[in-house]
């Protein structure tokens, strides 16, 4: 068991983990995992180098020696900022499909996790509290109605497009998530539950701070 504490949260798109995990870790004062910038960054690479993605054994190898931190914010890639690279249209396109490999999912794996052995965290992801930290000492399932986070994206984009292609795009993500063979989107069956459809992000966060702050101090 890890002598650092684990906050973690899985959910699907548009619940809020990321601003949540985020805002927990600066009130804690705990380093925050961006999962999902350590497969953008991997999916950057990727697309760099003009691999097909269905080059697996291409893909095994790179993996190898392929370098992402996290330092604050930002991503690194071998050394390079890459933080403005990983939100472009491209990779949010391919990065459901890399996320399926499973030596790319190792990686993300192993690099998550040595993170958390040197540090108190908050992790966000899809399968944070189920494959990555089993043994977190909070698990969080984190949701809403597809209406709500569909409606969160659009916003977050200026209402670029519709909102119905919005809610047509997270439901086809979350499908293929909670499809997925290797580590699928599913909740644990002890984690603890918010629903953040009618909450704002203070809101929530009071919420599973209350939470940690009881499992700490029964320990």
């Amino acid at each position: 068991m890890s002598k650092f504490f684990q906050i973690a949260m899985d959910g699907p798109a548009g619940a809020g983990k990321s601003t949540i995990a985020k805002q927990l870790a600066k009130i804690l004062n705990y380093t925050f995992i961006n999962s999902g910038g350590i497969y953008r960054s991997v999916a950057v690479y990727i697309k760099q180098n003009n691999i097909q993605i269905d080059n697996l054994n291409l893909i095994d190898d790179i993996v190898n020696y392929i370098v992402v931190e996290q330092k604050g914010n930002d991503m690194y890639l071998n050394g390079k900022n890459v933080s403005n690279l990983t939100w472009t249209d491209e990779i949010t396109a391919i990065v459901p499909k890399i996320a399926q490999i499973p030596s790319v999912r190792s990686f993300v794996k192993k690099t998550q996790q040595h993170i958390a052995d040197t540090d108190n965290i908050v992790i966000e992801g899809r399968d944070t509290t189920t494959a990555v930290f089993p043994d977190a000492t909070l698990k969080c399932w984190i949701f809403a109605d597809p209406i709500t986070r569909a409606t969160r994206r659009w916003e977050q984009t200026g209402k670029k497009g519709t909102l119905e292609g919005y809610l047509n795009s997270l439901n086809e993500r979350d499908k293929m998530d909670a499809e997925r063979t290797l580590d699928p989107m599913i909740r644990a069956n002890d984690a603890f539950d918010v629903d953040t459809t009618n909450l704002n992000i203070e809101q929530s966060c009071e919420i599973i701070l209350n939470k940690f702050n009881e499992i700490i101090n029964n320990k």
